[in-house]
């Protein structure tokens, strides 16, 4: 009998824990919320707490289901912005403000001012990202960075407090937005401008941190001396590196409230913004550029409030009633109602809500391509994916098969995967998967064609692509 893998996965949401076996099968998994602590009007996180937390919940698995072995290999996925300074003894000097907290929009329109930079770090500074809250801590709260000796992420903490190693993963740095996705190297006049405090030698995931130390882990009997420590990252990269071991060059539509598309390539293009993508470093570490595209998926149904039950009666279905294009379909932002003032939604507009979220994916898709993907199947993921009619109509706007990947805990499992990768052990994943292949509709893949051309270049104009600079 092999000891158990443990993934985990800290959320904005929920805080997740899986122990999974030789067969990369879950036999105990566990979520709760994460704790979050009042700070001055805002919510911040208590790392120390978050920590303890996730030991218990370690601890309880390991209990309920742990084969009286101590755990093979441990690693951590989550948040990518969050983060505080510690001291030299890795004690954190402060709370961690969580990457939806606005508090830093004015320092992060002041480091605006260095966007040429912006097209190196493949992403620009928003008041989520680090940089802008290490310019307010430094304004707000300088002696949480003056006396640190180093900064954490968030993420990356617990297994810097179970090994004693300080490091950040180098997704996460990527998340920073001083970090060059290209050179893979901090950018330093950005540094300087946001008033970074020292960095931790940066890592890519799975690497091997060293073993546990003393404390609940070890007490307990959960961890030993023999269990791996391996680093992770940033969750939505984790999630779809865990679908593209099903397939290399996999473009992964992951959709939760948001939508989210990913893939790589190995082509290192000139360094350039794109409005329909970040650039990052690929999830392993691997040579080329990861992409990412995100779409409030949640929110484009938003002007369909009070339609819950539609909605849902009509994701149910075996195919969404309607043609394509039965309504104009809208882009984001454009103004166009999808309902008239006044009338009750239709399926219609149900339909039209879903093509518009639907077509701007394939326009997503359509970016990474353009920088050097290349052209592979589509694995599905998330909440949304569980409805065969949206996916089949999916599957017909984007004229080629889509696979669903029905795992609700996808980015825990990626968390133990890496873990075990980290250990020297592979975990055979695609064993026992419940993959689903769902095919175009063959009627609608030539209209879709067609009024895909048209939204794309009513898009583009509206996101000012190829316009003269």
């Amino acid at each position: 009998m092999s000891p158990l893998t443990c993934g985990v996965d800290i959320g904005s949401t929920n805080v997740k824990v899986i122990l999974v076996d030789e067969r990369a099968r879950a036999v105990w998994t566990k979520a709760v919320p994460t704790p979050r602590v009042s700070d001055h009007g805002g919510v911040a996180t208590d790392v120390l707490r978050l920590v303890a937390m996730i030991e218990e919940m370690i601890i309880e698995g390991w209990r309920t289901d742990g084969r009286n072995l101590p755990l093979q290999a441990i690693a951590v996925v989550g948040v990518g912005e969050d983060g505080v300074g510690v001291r030299a003894d890795l004690v954190p000097l402060g709370l961690a403000l969580p990457w939806f907290d606005e508090r830093a929009a004015m320092q992060a329109s002041v480091l605006q001012r260095n966007s040429h930079y912006a097209a190196q770090a493949g992403i620009t500074i928003d008041p989520s990202r680090t940089a802008a809250k290490w310019l307010w801590l430094r304004e707000f709260r300088p002696a949480e960075l003056q006396s640190a000796a180093f900064w954490i992420t968030l993420t990356d903490y617990p297994a810097v407090a179970w090994t004693g190693r300080a490091f950040m993963s180098e997704t996460l740095a990527a998340r920073t937005g001083c970090y060059d996705v290209y050179a893979r190297s901090w950018i330093e006049p950005l540094l300087t401008a946001a008033g970074a405090p020292t960095l931790p030698p940066v890592v890519p995931a799975g690497t091997a941190l060293g073993s546990v130390k003393n404390g609940p882990l070890r007490e307990s009997g959960a961890a030993s001396t023999a269990t791996v420590v391996v680093a992770g990252g940033h969750d939505h990269p984790m999630a779809a590196a865990t679908i593209r071991r099903l397939h290399p060059d996999a473009l992964v539509d992951s959709m939760g409230t948001a939508n989210l598309v990913y893939g790589e390539t190995k082509e290192v293009v000139e360094p350039r913004l794109n409005p329909y993508l970040a650039f990052s470093v690929p999830a392993m570490g691997n040579a080329g550029l990861s992409c990412l595209g995100v779409f409030e998926l949640a929110a484009a149904i938003q002007p369909l409030r009070g339609t819950t039950d539609l909605v849902r009666r009509l994701l149910a279905l075996e195919r969404i009633p309607g043609l394509p294009g039965d309504r104009p379909i809208p882009i984001p932002d454009s103004g166009e109602l999808l309902v008239r003032s006044g009338d009750e939604p239709t399926e219609a507009d149900v339909r039209a809500a879903l093509e518009a979220a639907t077509f701007y994916a394939r326009r997503m898709f359509d970016e990474i391509l353009s920088v050097g993907a290349k052209p592979a199947p589509i694995f599905a993921a998330g909440g949304w994916a569980r409805s065969q009619a949206f996916i089949e109509l999916r599957a017909s706007i984007f004229g080629q098969p889509v696979t669903v990947v029905d795992e609700l805990e996808l980015t825990a499992i990626g968390a133990a995967l890496i873990a075990a990768q980290g250990a020297g052990v592979a975990l055979p994943f695609a064993e026992g998967l419940n993959l689903q292949e769902i095919q175009p509709v063959t009627a609608w893949v030539e209209s879709y064609a067609r009024l895909y051309q048209d939204y794309r270049a009513r898009l583009d104009i509206q996101m000012r692509i190829n316009e003269p600079s």
